[in-house]
């Protein structure tokens, strides 16, 4: 069993004082390497939290020569469509609904600009776990080789591309295969770092890095069985969360 730390929204205007505390909880293990979210150009305005860093894209090297991994989070970050694409977590996507020339174009866009700051890598992480059959196939023509969602407890194959399946925002397990803590460290609050902090030191012989997690790609009936369980039960749980919202 392992877990991999994923972190959403890392973009010029995050709350870097947040952001530091997560830093600061890490910086105890070295051998830790969490996946960043980077937005290639942030346009969501719920995410312009602080002043913009000018020295964002050295703070991204910084990260990545560190043994990081980057991820493309979107492009904008702004929502334009009213779709939970394939996992039907949330209600809304940056992508999902879009023809395939439009999602082609921002994915293209988003890669371009990761490129020029010399921190693209071949991963894709979707606002709001959201995107379609049309956004697995453009992001495999532009080479990308791997997203950070999914259904299960092993990564698996979705199109051409590997699934590293992102449950909790907990380290929760069921005492076998990857595990994606999926953490936003702008809402974080100290409680929260306290409780990651407690979480990390006892699972700390227990984390992998996202590159790695996608060489245990695994088909067999377990692993299928475990995506049509975990898809049914998150999908029920947060239908009812919805339900209780409104």
């Amino acid at each position: 069993m392992n877990f991999i730390l994923r972190v959403d929204d890392i973009c010029p205007t995050m709350d870097w004082d947040r952001f530091g505390r997560f830093e600061k909880v890490l910086s105890q293990y070295e051998h830790i390497k969490p996946l960043l979210g980077v937005i290639p150009d942030n346009r969501d305005v719920r995410l312009q939290i602080h002043p913009p860093r000018a020295d964002f894209w050295d703070q991204v090297r910084r990260w990545r020569a560190m043994g990081w991994t980057i991820a493309q989070h979107g492009y904008t970050h702004e929502y334009t469509q009213r779709d939970g694409g394939i996992l039907g977590i949330g209600r809304q996507s940056e992508f999902a609904g879009l023809a395939y020339a439009d999602q082609f174009a921002r994915l293209q866009a988003g890669k371009e600009i990761l490129i020029a700051q010399d921190v693209w890598a071949p991963y894709f992480m979707a606002p709001s776990h959201s995107f379609d059959e049309t956004t697995l196939a453009a992001l495999s023509d532009l080479g990308f080789t791997a997203i950070t969602d999914g259904y299960g407890v092993f990564p698996y194959r979705m199109g051409r591309l590997i699934a590293v399946p992102q449950l909790f925002s907990k380290p929760l397990h069921f005492g076998l295969g990857i595990y994606t803590i999926c953490l936003h460290t702008n809402s974080m609050k100290e409680e929260q770092f306290s409780q990651l902090a407690q979480a990390i030191a006892r699972h700390s012989a227990n984390f992998a890095t996202f590159p790695i997690a996608c060489l245990d790609s695994r088909e067999g009936m377990v692993a299928q069985g475990a995506r049509h369980l975990t898809a049914i039960s998150l999908k029920a749980m947060r239908a009812l969360r919805r339900r209780r919202s409104e």
